[in-house]
């Protein structure tokens, strides 16, 4: 696994997995393998890395660090794809909550630093778009429904998208009921969650972690797996 910054002597593991992808049932040679890692203080870092430069030329490095409630205080990452005409091809960024103000500093393409500030609206979710994150937010956003919410969601491939966009929506996702999922030689409970706007699955177990993910694209099925998973002990 690649890291943006190591692992330091003083970080404590606490549970990490990898996510292996398929589509029609054959392997994309692609994976999202992930850490988390604790401070004494009760702060985390989740790190990701997110491998697909043979599948799709793409790669994403992300360090995200989350205060002792389980906030996001902290994103990093770098994201690269040289086969993205059409898009970004290389991206630093770094977004930073302080006093609900977003701040985000980034290099886009080998230019020049860039910074921007904008204000959160209260209760805001951020729905980072990679799958260790995914779980919390899911069934954050189901527990809310049915009143609008506000939604942050990064972006990092279109230059017209970046930073990324604020949504207000109303409740896409319903809990669907509980299944005991294979995992190697163990059984996994996991809720399912179901997308009412588009195809789309999602079975998160009792830590929050998603353990499967299910979705159509283009008439074609997409499965996402976990593997090497370690859940947290608490």
């Amino acid at each position: 696994m690649r890291y943006l910054h190591p692992v330091q002597a003083h970080e404590q593991f606490v549970a990490c997995g990898i996510y292996h992808f398929a589509k029609d049932e054959e392997a994309l040679d692609k994976t999202e393998a992930w850490t988390i890692h604790s401070h004494a203080d009760g702060e985390r870092f989740v790190r990701v890395d997110l491998d697909a430069r043979r599948e799709e030329g793409k790669s994403i490095l992300a360090e995200a660090l989350l205060n002792r409630n389980g906030e996001l205080a902290r994103l990093d990452f770098r994201y690269e794809n040289d086969n993205f005409d059409g898009g970004i091809k290389r991206l630093r960024a770094s977004y930073q909550i302080v006093d609900e103000r977003l701040q985000v500093g980034f290099n886009m393409n080998g230019g020049e630093r860039q910074y921007l500030e904008v204000d959160i609206p209260a209760g805001t979710l951020f729905d980072i778009p990679l799958l260790i994150f995914r779980g919390g937010t899911i069934r954050a956003i189901a527990a809310k429904e049915p009143a609008p919410q506000s939604i942050f969601v990064p972006m990092y491939e279109y230059a017209q998208l970046f930073p990324g966009t604020f949504q207000s929506m109303g409740a896409p996702i319903a809990a669907d009921g509980e299944d005991v999922l294979p995992l190697g030689a163990r059984q996994i409970s996991a809720k399912r969650y179901r997308y009412r706007d588009r195809a789309a699955l999602y079975w998160v177990d009792e830590h929050g972690v998603v353990i499967k993910r299910v979705n159509a694209f283009k008439r074609q099925e997409i499965v996402v797996q976990i593997s090497n998973y370690v859940p947290p002990v608490n």
